[in-house]
């Protein structure tokens, strides 16, 4: 196991990082609460005693006497440099484009230390400059932005029916994607498998991204062999490709170094960074695909848990034990996961994929197929609304995230169908969340991954736990 971030060691935290005028960000800069991490300016200030900040530091004199802890992260001088160029990266990225005078009025670095370290980004090619914006008062002013092909981070989601592998750029575009199916994940095959899908991505890249490639976040569910008695076992009897045998086939391939994460909650990771939404502070996540999935977020932070499983909504039992004769409830993975539905489908001859947004336009879904979802819809709006009056009753979310790889009406459709469930349940006691669709859809997994790597190598901050 591993801890993303500098040395996997402490530092203060603040809610944000405030200006001189006592107001969040600076001129133009649209900040909104990008890091909750306190920076240090080591040509200047000292390293006082770790103590609680104030959210609102708006006093100079106060905000110097409580900078420098974070020396704590990296143990020295080039520490916390590493620590300050990843902080003005992170400021750049969330605001679009800052110029250095902006970097230090929200930062309270020194002048002369944004210039050192815009600089040594510029030279490394990390960050880029716009066009001088002239004609406002004051000086002319060169905005700083992220140069896109500063950094590739490859992501793989790795699923039990197909494989999908994308670049992604340092401003968060998809610059390649490549899919392969298959039946069933026959461990034989694998390795030339991702080999020749590895060798068609690259090929799509040109000679500086791949000098620029960072490294790979690999998104599986976990335990990948396993769930023969929920989905079958499309494959037969081939050998099954196990989760411990991944990161060496991956890493072989690739010639990068991997990370895995389960999908799930990768797809939960991507939700959070991409859409920068702040009802994500706090949230229950569900992701809908073959094998139901999702994640937890508290206070912003992604919460993995001991092994990496926390947030296992598959787990969430549908019911109460009616004793030994009975038998264990039901789990919520046998009734919102699509493989049900595939299920129902089948049996009415309706294509299996036609539901999917990998499967072909939604126009394409008649009669038959709108049947057989709403027979699943209904007992899948049933489990989840259970499920997530069940965890809001535990972590108070202020959402509740549904996302999948379902076509967007029929996502729509499936959280109507919980909005319509929510009021048969006694809810005294309890803050009714908002219930709304996530914002990626199919790749939120693939990107998830892929931002691993990125946060690994660039981000001040992160508590994602990750096996390697």
């Amino acid at each position: 196991m591993i801890n993303v971030g500098l040395h996997g060691t402490d530092v203060v935290t603040v809610r944000n990082v405030w200006s001189a005028d006592g107001s969040p960000g600076g001129e133009g800069a649209g900040w909104r609460d990008v890091t909750n991490t306190l920076v240090a300016d080591v040509s200047n200030r000292g390293v006082p005693e770790k103590r609680e900040l104030s959210s609102t530091m708006s006093d100079d004199s106060n905000y110097a006497d409580l900078m420098g802890d974070a020396t704590r992260r990296g143990g020295n001088q080039a520490g916390v440099r590493q620590y300050n160029e990843r902080l003005i990266m992170a400021l750049v990225r969330e605001a679009g484009a800052l110029s250095k005078a902006e970097i230090a009025r929200i930062t309270r670095l020194s002048s002369m230390t944004v210039t050192t370290i815009v600089n040594k980004l510029l030279e490394e090619g990390l960050v880029r400059k716009k066009e001088v914006i002239r004609g406002r008062m004051g000086q002319p002013s060169t905005p700083i932005e992220l140069a896109p092909d500063g950094a590739i981070s490859i992501g793989m989601k790795i699923g039990r029916r197909s494989l999908d592998l994308l670049a992604l750029s340092f401003d968060r575009s998809v610059v390649v994607k490549k899919t392969v199916t298959y039946d069933a994940l026959d461990s034989r095959k694998f390795s030339g498998l991702i080999a020749e899908a590895f060798d068609r991505l690259f090929a799509s890249l040109s000679d500086l991204q791949r000098s620029r490639l960072v490294g790979v976040g690999v998104a599986a569910p976990t335990a990948i062999e396993a769930g023969e008695a929920v989905i079958g076992d499309p494959g037969g009897s081939v050998p099954r490709l196990r989760e411990k045998e991944l990161l060496g086939h991956v890493e072989e391939a690739s010639g990068l170094s991997a990370v895995v994460l389960n999908d799930a909650t990768a797809a939960c990771l991507a939700e959070i960074d991409f859409s920068r939404d702040q009802r994500n502070r706090s949230m229950i996540y569900f992701y809908v695909s073959t094998l139901i999935g999702g994640g937890v977020v508290l206070e912003g932070n992604l919460i993995t848990g001991r092994t990496g499983n926390a947030g296992a909504v598959n787990a969430v039992p549908l019911g109460i034990s009616g004793g030994a004769k009975s038998g264990p409830p039901a789990q919520l993975i046998e009734a919102a996961s699509l493989n049900r539905l595939e299920t129902i489908a089948e049996r009415q001859g309706v294509p299996i994929g036609v539901f999917r947004e990998d499967g072909g336009p939604a126009s394409a879904l008649d009669e038959a197929a709108w049947a057989c979802f709403d027979e699943w819809c209904d007992l899948a709006a049933d489990a989840l609304a259970h499920a997530a009056i069940s965890g809001t009753s535990f972590i108070e979310a202020e959402s509740v995230v549904i996302d999948g790889v379902l076509h967007r009406v029929l996502l729509d459709r499936l959280i109507a169908r919980i909005g319509e469930r929510i009021p048969r349940y006694n809810l005294e006691g309890i803050n009714l969340p908002e219930f709304r669709a996530g914002s990626i859809g199919f790749d939120a997994r693939a990107l998830g991954a892929a931002l691993v790597p990125m946060y690994e190598q660039f981000a001040p901050d992160n508590k994602v736990v990750l096996k390697r």
